[in-house]
């Protein structure tokens, strides 16, 4: 579990350090403070010696709604990853945790001298040729990869073991990933766990099923006591995002889950139970959570819940960006607690 990060010449940060981070994170502030480059810092941190196939991963996903998703050209796809677009400069991201030793990342491109050959002769199109280079400090030891552009494409470092990870986004869709994750928990028989949750929006539900009705597509379906089968998509934003939290939590022990904008298409009513859950989840699955917001009854409703299970796992990260670096101040679940009875706001 991750305990503390330090991020410079990241995206829109300049510099952040973050002490003290607990089992759950909830990361507030401005819409420009940082919030989602803060998240992607942490799952960089977490998976150091994967970075390159994280950034892909998250510049595609990023990129997916432009026509910009081509990792060749790397002012298109890579250059907006650092600081003011100096990849020359590179990103630094720093982390301890209570399991390993502490580590940096250091992100940068490499100059290339020459324009780009294939067996010696030149190209008759000529493209720069770039290299990213990822370096993972940990101890006396050090790991290096890298993502070549050549004359004859590109070539990826070959993928280390990777340590468990999910990132959960706002989609009108329900992911390939997630329908895989529990398509394995049906066939273990731990789907047990998704359909719990989804009864804290649902009362009436009895299961959840995969079916393929033409054929062609598998598609999550609910079990309700009344109705039979419906399609989850048929029954809003909040549900479909309940299930994608559950697979998530119930697919893997020792996962770092990254949720970003938690709120998104929840009721308010359904926030006290969703952490209550999260509570207990990240206990039993020894999981951390780090998840963004810009709801202060979310924040609210953590704090609360956290107060009511006796739970200090609770941290809130509120974001301010200043001229220079990105200030982090972080509440538990006390501090919350005195804010709200004092009429404060914390989220920024």
């Amino acid at each position: 579990m991750l305990t503390s990060i330090t991020v410079e010449n990241f995206r829109g940060i300049e510099r952040l350090h973050v002490e003290g981070l607990g089992r759950v994170n909830l990361i507030i502030g401005r819409n420009d403070s940082g919030k989602t480059a803060l998240m992607e810092a942490l799952l960089l941190a977490r998976d150091p010696r994967n970075a390159i196939d994280i950034l892909t991963a998250r510049q595609r996903m990023r990129v997916a709604s432009t026509n910009n998703a081509d990792l060749a050209d790397f002012d298109e796809f890579w250059l907006p990853i650092f600081h003011r677009m100096d990849a020359l400069a590179g990103f630094r991201i720093h982390s301890t945790s209570f399991a390993d030793r502490p580590s940096t990342l250091a992100v940068a491109k490499e100059p290339v001298d020459g324009p780009m050959t294939i067996d010696g002769v030149r190209a008759s199109v000529v493209t720069p040729a770039w290299t990213l280079k990822a370096t993972v400090t940990g101890g006396r030891h050090e790991t290096t990869s890298v993502i070549d552009q050549t004359a004859t494409g590109e070539k990826l470092p070959t993928a280390q073991t990777n340590i468990p990870s999910r990132w959960i986004s706002p989609s009108p869709v329900i992911g390939s990933e997630d329908i895989r994750a529990f398509s394995k928990l049906k066939q273990q028989g731990r789907d047990e766990a998704v359909t719990e949750l989804l009864r804290y929006v649902n009362d009436q539900i009895s299961g959840v099923e995969l079916l393929a009705p033409t054929g062609n597509r598998v598609s999550v379906y609910v079990r309700l006591r009344r109705e039979g089968l419906v399609p989850l998509l048929m029954m809003g934003e909040g549900m479909k995002r309940y299930f994608e939290f559950a697979v998530s939590f119930a697919a893997t022990d020792g996962a770092s889950i990254h949720i970003d904008e938690i709120e998104n298409g929840l009721h308010h009513s359904v926030m006290e139970p969703l952490w209550a859950w999260i509570s207990r989840a990240t206990q039993a699955k020894f999981a951390q959570v780090f998840a963004t917001t810009h709801s202060e009854e979310c924040v609210q409703a953590a704090s609360r819940v956290f107060k009511a299970q006796n739970d200090v796992g609770l941290r809130v990260i509120r974001l301010d960006k200043q001229e220079h670096e990105t200030r982090a101040v972080v509440y538990d679940r006390d501090l919350v607690e005195a804010a709200e009875r004092m009429g404060v706001e914390i989220r920024g």
